[in-house]
């Protein structure tokens, strides 16, 4: 994944990989979160920003005592990388610059022909290793009507220099249920608006960018 098209001001970039064996007949069925994030607010407010794309897979959150025949659970990751990258130094290299003209009408000092010598400067660069940040989300569903066996599983990648896990999470978000319930084992290139509203947990349009 190109680590610029995360820093972009006015898009940001996921990469999705999903899997899947949705049955016909699960519009309008129940499901129920594996982990709801009791006593942890980071998780809790991980689950709220996939029960907000939830809708895309025509299913229902079991309320109460309902019974559900769907489980839904998720993981979350960080993993530092390093990028390398070309930067100026701060230093300049000094070279000579010759030049041979002619004079005109009459040249200098009374020859038509002269010649200049001058001074050039140019930037250093050198190579160094940037540290970024790849995040993370996987959400599984499974079906208990199939021995608990996996329906569907998808996992959406970013990387990003500067956001941190809790604001990339609602694009993780809202990728891994783009065109859900998607192609089995093909990686798709998400392309977003940034939320200008930000809003939390609300997924900004979505438009794919490459098949």
């Amino acid at each position: 994944m190109a680590l610029t098209a995360c820093s972009t001001t006015s898009e940001f970039t996921t990469q999705v990989t999903s899997f899947q064996q949705w049955p016909a007949s699960a519009a309008g069925q129940h499901y129920r979160f594996v982990d709801r994030g009791a006593g942890n607010l980071e998780q809790a407010t991980y689950v709220g920003y996939i029960r907000n794309n939830m809708f895309r897979t025509g299913l229902t959150e079991a309320l109460g005592r309902q019974s559900a025949r769907f489980e839904v659970g998720f993981a979350t990751g960080t993993e530092v990388r390093q990028q390398l990258v070309t930067r100026e130094t701060g230093n300049y290299d000094v070279y000579p610059t010759f030049g041979l003209g002619m004079g005109f009408p009459y040249g200098y000092y009374g020859n038509p022909f002269y010649s200049s010598v001058g001074f050039a400067m140019a930037p250093r660069y050198q190579t160094v290793p940037v540290p970024y940040n790849r995040y993370s989300l996987t959400v599984y569903i499974r079906d208990r009507q199939q021995n608990g066996n996996e329906v569907f599983r998808a996992s959406a990648v970013a990387d990003s220099r500067e956001r941190s896990l809790p604001e990339v999470m609602p694009y993780l978000a809202a990728s891994v249920f783009d065109q859900f319930p998607g192609s089995n084992g093909r990686v798709r290139t998400v392309e977003f608006e940034r939320n200008k509203g930000n809003v939390a947990g609300a997924a900004p349009p979505v438009t794919i960018k490459k098949p």
